[in-house]
């Protein structure tokens, strides 16, 4: 297997180990910089490492930052890279069973170095499931034309009498009842009905369970917009059992 491997200067110190780890373990590899701690602009290193997985160079890449955020940004830029951010052993795992991922990104001061290595060998290792994993895949390698809201939603429900004897008026932003969605990512989890919506600040653990932020019971009108004011417990009635896969705590401020 051939990796391409690149990073900034946040991430520079690990690629040198990770270059060392890939050498003993006899993976034939290219770094493609940068070459020291000193700072540089990180799409300048990891866009070449992006492009040359693309054109089928090399089998995967590596790409490492500060967080891992940016870098990952840049390589999912490049057509047919699927790149993942990685933090633990098991998403690592699951970004190559269920997603095939040909880049992996990490973040140099998010994880120790033990870890680090340990991620990429879990990384490198595993295989890719097929099934009805592959049928996503080309799904996410399909190209589409930029879609607008209305476009999106196949079903969307148009107002009716019905709605109105619940007091939802025609052209109203508050939605039906019951319909909302909910955004995980790494760092927030972000709760939406309609066009409104709420951000939650999440700290990932590493030795940890990750910690997800909210208002206490006395702040919550004061943080939330006011459409989600009075509604705490509903609220998190909705957003904690879509969570529930999380290892997490649930921290009042």
């Amino acid at each position: 297997m051939k990796i391409a491997i690149g990073s900034d200067h946040a991430g520079f110190h690990y690629k040198e180990k990770i270059k060392k780890f890939l050498k003993e373990n006899g993976y034939e590899f290219h770094d493609f910089g940068t070459h020291s701690d000193n700072t540089v602009d990180y799409p300048l290193y990891i866009r070449p490492v992006a492009e040359a997985v693309a054109r089928k160079e090399y089998d995967r890449g590596i790409i490492l930052g500060g967080s891992g955020n940016g870098e990952a940004i840049v390589a999912n830029r490049i057509e047919g890279i699927r790149c993942a951010l990685c933090w633990n052993t098991e998403s690592a795992l699951f970004a190559r069973k269920h997603n095939d991922a040909n880049m992996l990104s990490l973040g140099e001061r998010l994880v120790s170095p033990g870890q680090a290595l340990e991620i990429v060998k879990t990384w490198l290792e595993t295989p890719f499931d097929g099934g009805r994993h592959l049928r996503r895949i080309k799904q996410i390698d399909q190209k589409q034309p930029l879609t607008t809201s209305l476009e999106q939603s196949p079903k969307k429900k148009k107002p009716s009498e019905n709605h109105e004897s619940r007091g939802q008026k025609h052209g109203s932003d508050k939605p039906e009842a019951g319909t909302f969605d909910l955004l995980i990512s790494f760092r927030y989890i972000k709760y939406i009905e309609g066009k409104n919506s709420i951000t939650f600040q999440v700290d990932p653990g590493l030795k940890t369970p990750t910690i997800i932020h909210i208002p206490s019971p006395e702040s919550w009108n004061s943080e939330v917009p006011e459409w989600a004011q009075n509604r705490r417990e509903e609220i998190l009635d909705r957003i904690i059992p879509k969570c529930s896969h999380l290892k997490c705590e649930w921290r009042e401020y």
